[in-house]
């Protein structure tokens, strides 16, 4: 476990040219920062005796020369950095790496490897050497922190999967029973079936909650998808049995498949859930409710009941630079459309108000963008669009 640095500093340096670490150690001397004290400086000349003294020190910092007599290039830090995961006796520092080398390719590999900076060698002096060590320690530092944050969130995460699942799923299992037993008799149900609905809805919030824990707003890797065959796999995940989808897309984008597929089944699920009472059922609602007897609904609009049919449509199609949801519910005023993407919002009954910030936040992490506009049947759009996200 790495200590926090205090006013003095213990770093390693890791370099096998005797004249670039006498040049090193002289501009960390003869810094004149006020932020801390010069470092003690250990030097060791290959990449095993910098592991054996790792393991042997408390050191604050590394200073990495790429070219070593043991290790060579980018190769070099990522066996520094694996060792000092996979060993219990080496603390994870914060690595600053040195080179003579001008290379942006494997400055940038150096940074994606772990690295806090890069500098070269040939343009050192101690004002830019005290600044890389110490942004790189406050850094590490954020970075500690933020595995510490991401740990407890994650410990959260189980603790609400394991431990109020298991409750809920007792609860409805007793219920479902006690219905049974009631089935065929002259005792209501009606106090059950709420009982049993309102837990289903609790579980349906725990998996969304799980969801933003564990997601997050990071995208690992991406790949080559099928939009539309993970539209329709999307689609099937989706309980709709009175609604339709139509998908009118082609081609391939670069994305991580589960996430996206996520997105499409959150946005499909809002549409579904706030489409349910469409524009001309309610205008039919509205009629009945003021005496109007003049509107009456389609023939192709009734169920089996009279009724009318409270399903959506919903399409998939391409805009320039990305794909659109729409539907042909009852759209989102314009007035709430800066809302619909906050945790929390929601207008239907038995919504979690947590689906469209979950798409908002696999959007961001793909570095996407996200709007809301009215579709040409009058309900909502969603838009999702990136440079080179409409290429096909």
């Amino acid at each position: 476990m790495p200590r926090e640095p205090a006013d003095e500093l213990d770093v390693l340096l890791v370099e096998d040219n005797d004249g670039d670490a006498r040049l090193i150690r002289h501009h960390l001397r003869t810094d004149t920062s006020t932020v801390f004290d010069p470092p003690n400086l250990t030097h060791v000349e290959s990449l095993t005796a910098a592991v054996d003294r790792l393991a042997g020190g408390d050191f604050d910092l590394v200073l990495l020369d790429l070219g070593l007599a043991d290790s060579r290039g980018i190769e070099t830090l990522e066996r520094l950095e694996e060792r000092m995961a996979s060993r219990d006796d080496v603390p994870l520092l914060p690595v600053v790496v040195l080179t003579g080398l001008t290379d942006d390719e494997t400055a940038l590999r150096a940074i994606q490897e772990g690295a806090q900076d890069y500098l070269l060698k040939d343009n050192l002096d101690g004002a830019l050497l005290e600044r890389a060590i110490r942004h790189a320690l406050e850094r590490h530092r954020q970075e500690r922190r933020l595995k510490r944050q991401n740990e407890r969130l994650e410990r959260f995460a189980s603790i609400v999967s394991h431990d109020l699942r298991n409750p809920l799923n007792v609860a409805q299992g007793r219920l479902s029973h006690e219905a049974g037993e009631r089935e065929g008799t002259d005792v209501s149900t009606e106090h059950i079936d709420e009982a049993i609905d309102a837990l289903g809805r609790m579980e349906v919030l725990v998996d969304d909650l799980l969801d933003l824990a564990r997601d997050g707003r990071s995208v690992d890797e991406v790949e080559s998808v099928d939009l539309a065959d993970l539209v329709r796999a999307a689609w099937d995940n989706v309980e709709a049995p009175e609604s339709d989808l139509h998908v009118d897309v082609a081609g391939t984008v670069a994305a991580d498949p589960s996430r996206l597929t996520q997105l499409f089944e959150n946005l499909f699920r809002n549409s579904v859930e706030h489409g349910s009472t469409s524009p001309r059922l309610q205008a039919l609602e509205d009629s009945v409710e003021h005496g109007s007897t003049g509107s009456r609904p389609e023939a192709d609009d009734a169920d089996e009941s009279g009724g009318v049919a409270d399903g959506v449509t919903i399409t998939v199609g391409h805009v320039e630079d990305g794909f659109y949801v729409a539907d042909d519910g009852p759209g989102i005023p314009d007035g709430e459309r800066d809302e619909i993407f906050e945790v929390g919002y929601s207008t239907a009954d038995d919504g979690t108000g947590f689906g469209l910030d979950i798409v908002a936040e696999i959007v961001d992490a793909h570095d996407w963008s996200i709007t809301v506009v009215e579709s040409d049947a009058g309900g909502a759009r969603f838009e999702v669009t990136a440079a080179g996200l409409g290429d096909r």
